[in-house]
């Protein structure tokens, strides 16, 4: 059982919305279907639990005179598809019209709102489970419908996107807390707290992650530039001594080679200074170093010019 079907099996067993949701609903799932035609309204669907939704819906909405049936698809493995139809009648035209919502009207009233946007997430919404990844896809079969969804998300300020795939208008969101407003939007609370909560705790484990990725770099800078100090400090040893630098150089040197571990901040307390003057000294150390290396390369070169 996939997570999109969960999550649309709780929106299809609340009954409680308004006559006005209803007709919005009505809307979305059939405008984003493409299933309203100049002389009929078809609409064909998999998922029998929404066929017998909308089916009752048109019913409670208006006297016209529908049809529902279904037949088998052997296409992609046999299943049945279910088909509601509304044949051009006396009040067909008049109840197209009030289907027909725009998007100024839709964004006017919290109820045409829910219930519009739900009509198109039970038609062709799709959310990925937020342990794998945070995802919520439109697959659209109305370029009309797609763009108007879209200036809808993007009226309510959410970070919303679109796009073509698989020859359809794609509209998506990839923001979790904007995924959430959806839901609580279409009326999966249920589905909701439970995305909440796992969605805390995958932030809080790539939030640890982070921190333990941010200690294993310190530890390896600080080795690495301990490395880097016993290096050169060996260097002006077996070059000039040592006891040959300044008493601080000396000290810091030694205590260095003892503690080739340690960070720029723990030897400062062994010493006794400041995290900053430890860094000046090994400064003065590395221009002692730096300075050795440059009279070592004019002798190797001398020494190359008279062998010639």
């Amino acid at each position: 059982m996939s997570y999109t079907f969960k999550v649309k099996q709780e929106i299809l067993t609340n009954e409680m919305v308004t006559d006005m949701e209803k007709m919005a609903e009505l809307s979305g799932i059939l405008l984003s279907k493409d299933a309203i035609f100049k002389d009929k309204i078809e609409l064909k669907l998999e998922n029998i639990s929404l066929a017998k939704r909308v089916y009752k819906f048109l019913k409670e909405l208006t006297n016209l005179k529908l049809g529902i049936k279904y037949v088998t698809s052997r296409r992609l493995g046999e299943h049945n598809i279910y088909i509601v139809t509304l044949e051009r009648q006396k009040g067909f035209k008049d109840f197209v019209a009030k289907l027909d919502l725009s998007s100024p009207l839709i964004l006017a009233s919290e109820e045409i709102l829910k219930g519009f946007v739900r009509g198109i997430f039970l038609a062709c919404g799709y959310i990925k489970d937020p342990a794998k990844e945070y995802a919520l896809d439109f697959f659209i079969d109305n370029e009309k419908a797609a763009e108007k969804l879209y200036e809808i998300l993007q009226a309510k300020n959410k970070k919303v996107f679109k796009t073509q795939k698989r020859n359809k208008p794609l509209v998506y969101l990839r923001n979790s807390e904007n995924i959430m407003d959806i839901m609580v939007v279409i009326g999966s609370i249920q589905a909701f707290f439970n995305y909440e909560e796992m969605t805390m705790i995958k932030d809080l484990k790539n939030k640890t992650i982070r921190e333990m990725n941010w200690e294993v770099a310190n530890e390896t800078k600080t080795l690495n530039t301990g490395n880097n100090q016993i290096k050169m400090i060996n260097y002006i040893e077996n070059s000039i001594g040592l006891n040959n630098m300044s008493s601080v150089l000396e000290e810091v040197a030694i205590i260095r080679l003892n503690n080739p571990e340690s960070s720029l901040q723990e030897i400062a307390e062994i010493i006794g200074i400041s995290k900053s003057g430890v860094r000046n000294r090994f400064r003065r150390i590395e221009e002692i170093y730096n300075k050795l290396l440059e009279e070592e390369e004019k002798e190797q070169g001398i020494n190359q010019n008279e062998s010639n």
